[in-house]
């Protein structure tokens, strides 16, 4: 499903909360982060893939990584491989889709 980004972000108080920490980056330097902690931008994408898949776009033909994880998912199906954390990375992958533009810009 296509949706506005502006629109997503505003459909639960974790997704902006979460939008604060990617659009306020000083904000965060300030707090403390455990170590490895995933960037702000991995983690909205994330909550976006557990919390809202309908809203999480489909594939990118125009993306290398969209095509690339799409023909590993259906070949790991067609074999009967396919797991949950495989099914985890695409969506997220995708709901990048919604957070940054074409040329990698956050939106």
């Amino acid at each position: 499903m296509s949706a506005d980004p502006a629109a997503v972000l505003t459909v639960c108080p974790d997704c902006t909360r979460l939008r604060q920490t990617v659009q306020y980056p000083a904000r965060r330097a300030q707090q403390p982060s455990p170590e490895g902690a995933p960037h702000p931008l991995s983690r909205l994408a994330r909550h976006l893939a557990n919390r809202h898949l309908d809203l999480v776009p489909g594939w990118f033909e125009d993306c290398d990584r969209c095509m690339e994880l799409s023909a590993a998912l259906g070949q790991a199906a067609d074999r009967g491989l396919l797991g949950a954390g495989a099914a985890q990375a695409g969506a997220e992958h995708r709901a990048l889709h919604l957070l940054t533009s074409p040329d990698a810009q956050v939106r």
